[in-house]
């Protein structure tokens, strides 16, 4: 296995140097410049058949005032159209697309697998930071599945510039710093590039600490003391190093990345998570070479663990180590643009300890992909498919001693994932949008083999080895209507399970070892199982950013945002556990020169579609109000943007219909807070 580097030693006198140096300039703005913020909302790509297009798509000042104290990917896109958040609280926070999360919404760094564990568990932090990143995309539909089969919700993908893939000249970057009194607490971090024309070089790190987080005042939980939700302070730091040679014929580099994260389980006082991840990527592009547009290669080896800590002695250490292979052909054909290619992925996942509730694994995945897409007079389109050989295997009780992980096994699997999306402009200004997909995805180690305690969620969860393919037909109709800075979108959306693969309580309450208690037997937990079931989710999404004032250098918006779930498990007939409710998120954006306004209420209404066996029954509603003020400003050459931004100012009590239910009411979503920072150019 190759040594992976941590920089962040040597990157912290230069962040530090930096911030200092840069925190506080004059604003003297430049004469004649009289530059505005663009909407902070995200509309859906406007060419649906554009390779690669993303559905959503955060950089700049967007991803900036989205990355919140929590600095969690699912803060970061939580909120926007399909999109809500598992919500284990501040420090592990997975992005949920209709409805669907886990192993249907893939996490990719620079499009390759994260390879973490937070799939596993509500409780396990994806191992990267936004403060990190350059942009986040969300990519659905055919654009998925160069990546993934299975991820019907779709695929995020994090990226950074750590490998240069064009011509850098000089040295730029951006630095920030930002703190948030929901979060006691603050963060820096810095992105710095530079070359020489034929050889770039990238260095990038981040800080952040950040104490119990802010209860709203009605809110009333045992976890809930003096105002603050007990054990739910973190503290981590990350940073990457990188470069490579770049020229007319593509692009070759390296690049060293390094997470750490230690943070509290709020459904335990007691228990710490401590999470540390290195990846190491080789990247490159060869262009117009054999007759191809492009020929692409990625590589990235993984090592990845966390440490569950009890009273502060580790109780169970969970490791994935792991590579990832990507090898792509794009070339344009005949007006249509062709990618082809093979993924292949190696993963062994280690559960040490006596309370690991997962045996040891091995998970080998190879994958044929292709993508094409093009237009032709008012249609676009884009199709894609892919064929996947999947391999799972349990060393069972030999590699652990624990008796309950039986005798090893392996399970083999061939997902096949078909999908077509088209559009047709009935006008310049109207859009018809529609896509079809069938997709199939392998079960996951957990799903297969989970079988134990699980401290950090309170349950006890059971897999089963005999699962099938998960399998869905999907379809979804669209329209689109763009008229200057008029926009106006809405989706119905309908996806089939005939084999939905579902984390359920069971109906007793279990010992460590899995023997049946009664539920006031001390140290006893819930039942968890891992089972396959028919399911159907149907809904509807959102938005439009109407123009109501517009003259005199002044801009005043109106912005909404709806978007609904209904989830069921037809084999039971029951909902599905965990699904979001209606939202509905009206807002005022304004907008003067270099000044910019932005009110918002975020109304979740009242879930009471919940499944018989969920402890806590249906969530209430809320509403809750954000304001923002933010001002781009240029000094000595530099430009900036700083921001203050204030959250939940009602002070409402609200709780994440998405969290899993031996934590929702531990949990409540942030009280009151004020967030201020600062992003200045280098």
């Amino acid at each position: 296995m190759p040594k992976t580097l941590n920089p962040l030693p040597q990157l912290r006198p230069l962040a530090l140097a930096l911030l200092l140096a840069q925190t506080m300039p004059a604003q003297a703005q430049a004469a004649g410049e009289t530059p505005s913020l663009p909407a902070i909302d995200v509309v859906a790509a406007p060419v649906i058949g554009a390779p690669g297009a993303p559905t959503v798509d955060l950089t700049g000042p967007q991803l900036l005032l989205r990355q919140g104290e929590s600095s969690t990917l699912g803060a970061a896109l939580s909120g926007l159209p399909g999109l809500t958040s598992t919500w284990y609280g501040p420090n592990a926070d997975r992005p949920v697309v209709r409805g669907l999360d886990g192993n249907r919404v893939d996490i990719l760094s620079n499009g390759s697998p994260l390879l973490d564990a937070s799939a596993a568990s509500y409780d396990h932090n994806a191992p990267l930071s936004p403060l990190a990143a350059r942009a986040i995309e969300l990519l659905r539909g055919p654009q998925a599945l160069p990546y993934s089969g299975g991820a019907v919700g779709g695929v995020v993908d994090v990226i950074d510039d750590a490998i240069p893939t064009a011509p850098l000249r000089g040295v730029e970057g951006i630095a920030q710093l930002r703190g948030d009194s929901a979060f006691p607490g603050g963060s820096a971090a810095f992105s710095l590039d530079g070359g020489n024309g034929a050889l770039g070089l990238h260095a990038d790190g981040y800080k952040r600490r950040a104490s119990d987080y802010v209860a709203p005042n009605g809110a009333q939980a045992e976890s809930i003391v003096d105002g603050r939700v007990r054990n739910s302070a973190a503290d981590g730091y990350g940073g990457g190093l990188g470069g490579g040679v770049t020229g007319r014929w593509g692009f070759v580099g390296l690049s060293v990345r390094s997470d750490t994260n230690r943070y509290g389980t709020i459904v335990d006082p007691n228990v710490e998570i401590d999470m540390r991840s290195e990846r190491t990527s080789l990247r490159g592009e060869l262009r117009h070479v054999l007759g191809a547009d492009a020929l692409g290669l990625a590589y990235t080896h993984t090592h990845y663990r966390h440490t569950e800590l009890d009273s502060g002695q580790p109780a169970t250490r969970f490791v994935n180590q792991g590579d990832t292979l990507r090898l792509s052909l794009r070339r344009r054909l005949a007006g249509i643009d062709l990618q082809l290619g093979l993924q292949a992925l190696r993963l062994a996942f280690s559960a040490l300890g006596d309370e690991a509730f997962l045996p040891q694994t091995h998970t080998r995945n190879t994958a044929v992909f292709g993508l094409a897409s093009g237009a032709s007079g008012r249609w676009a389109w884009s199709a894609g498919t892919r064929l996947e050989s999947a391999r799972v295997s349990s060393d069972g009780e030999g590699a652990t001693g624990i008796a309950r992980f039986g005798a090893a096994s392996a399970q083999r699997f061939t997902p096949m994932s078909v999908a077509v999306q088209a559009q047709y402009a009935l006008t310049p200004q109207v859009a018809l949008t529609s896509t079809l997909a069938h997709n199939e995805r392998a079960p996951s180690y957990d799903e297969l083999y989970a079988n134990g305690p699980h401290d950090a969620t309170g349950a006890y969860e059971r897999g089963n080895p005999a699962l099938r393919k998960e399998r869905s037909h999907s379809v979804e109709l669209g329209v689109k209507v763009e008229n200057a800075r008029a926009r106006y979108s809405a989706t119905a959306f309908l996806t089939r399970y005939s084999n939905y693969i579902g984390l359920v309580r069971g109906g007793q309450t279990v010992d460590g070892d899995g023997n049946p208690v009664p539920p006031d037997t001390p140290d006893s937990l819930p039942e968890f199982l891992y089972v396959g079931v028919q399911a159907r989710f149907s809904g509807i999404e959102a938005s439009l950013l109407q123009p109501l004032l517009d003259q005199g250098g002044q801009r005043l918006d109106l912005a909404a945002r709806l978007d609904w779930v209904r989830a069921d498990d037809l084999t039971n007939g029951q909902p599905l556990p965990r699904i979001a409710p209606l939202h509905f998120t009206p807002a005022l954006n304004y907008t003067r020169g270099n000044w910019s306004a932005r009110v918002e209420a975020l109304m979740a209404a009242r879930q009471n579609r919940v499944p018989s066996s969920d402890l806590l029954g249906p969530t209430p509603g809320s509403v809750r109000v954000n304001a923002s003020l933010t001002q781009r400003f240029t000094a000595s050459g530099r430009t900036g943007l700083w921001f203050v931004k204030l959250s939940n100012l009602l002070d409402q009590t609200a709780y994440s219909a998405s969290a899993i239910d031996t934590l929702r009411q531990l949990a409540p979503l942030p009280g009151r807070g004020i967030a201020a920072g600062v992003q200045i150019s280098l």
